[in-house]
């Protein structure tokens, strides 16, 4: 089931990309594809980023297991290639909370390869001169490729504007919610009292327009998922990474139902289908 939605996603992203680019709408000075507001566009490359991810990982802890290197070599280059293209989409989008969660689950994969080696000395030397390889080629993409340039000078633009720190406005958003804490909630766009559509948070925002319940209700769902896993499967880790990206993007922004929202759903129905793969 696993391989199925993962190549599943991968395909749905062609057509997407190729409107986005045909559309080639920009807002703000930012590129949002077919969307109005840039930050849709770039959370809708955060599905296809956990996708990409757990391609990568099931490559490179191949490779490090001494499987068809050929193949894996080739297929290790098609998949960094993917990962920079939508890095790249998601800096012209200028979306600072998508990249934070990508840096995250980039982060989290690195961790989850080294557990996987379980401190076997030559394979852990291995991946640590892959990481050396991945930031010299992200370095070189960044600075020689002109494309990634334009799009990396983009994104730093709007921190010089805006803020480098995210939290910067949403902290009195925050405030205001907890301020006014109603235990049934205050109901849908309730926040335009103040002149903001939403809290900038998913789990505030549930507080604000459902109450206490169906926020904490919402908790449970999400700590729920990874129950009934009972080793380091590639499941979990698929499960991890899908997680641990709709929490990074929920800590800032709303979790809007795109490709993302939609495999929340999916894990968390992996673990009654164990023996799938």
């Amino acid at each position: 089931m696993k391989e199925v939605v993962l190549n599943g996603v991968l395909l749905a992203y062609i057509p997407f990309l190729i409107l986005c680019f045909q559309e080639n709408h920009f807002m703000f000075g930012a590129f949002s594809g077919i969307f109005e507001n840039p930050n849709t566009l770039g959370f809708s490359m955060i599905g296809l980023m956990v996708v990409v991810l757990m391609k990568l990982y099931e490559i490179i802890v191949a490779m490090l297991e001494g499987h068809r290197q050929l193949k894996l070599t080739i297929l290790l280059g098609v998949y960094t290639i993917i990962y920079l293209f939508a890095l790249y989409v998601i800096m012209l989008s200028n979306a600072r909370t998508s990249l934070l969660t990508i840096a995250i689950v980039t982060i989290v994969m690195i961790v989850l390869v080294v557990k996987r080696m379980k401190k076997r000395f030559l394979p852990l030397l291995k991946f640590i001169f892959l990481l050396i390889a991945a930031c010299l080629i992200l370095e070189i993409a960044i600075n020689e490729v002109e494309m990634m340039q334009k799009a990396f000078q983009s994104i730093l633009l709007k921190m010089e504007k805006k803020s480098t720190n995210i939290t910067d406005g949403r902290l009195e958003i925050w405030k205001y919610v907890f301020e006014h804490f109603n235990f049934w909630g205050h109901g849908a766009e309730s926040l335009w009292a103040i002149g903001v559509s939403h809290a900038h948070n998913t789990f505030v925002n549930i507080l604000q327009e459902a109450g206490l319940l169906s926020l904490v209700c919402y908790a449970v769902f999400l700590i729920s998922i990874a129950k009934g896993h009972s080793q380091m499967d590639k499941q979990l880790v698929f499960t991890v990474f899908v997680v641990v990206a709709a929490l990074g993007v929920s800590t800032f922004e709303i979790l809007y139902f795109n490709v993302l929202h939609i495999l929340v759903f999916v894990v968390s129905g992996f673990d009654r289908n164990k023996n799938s793969t």
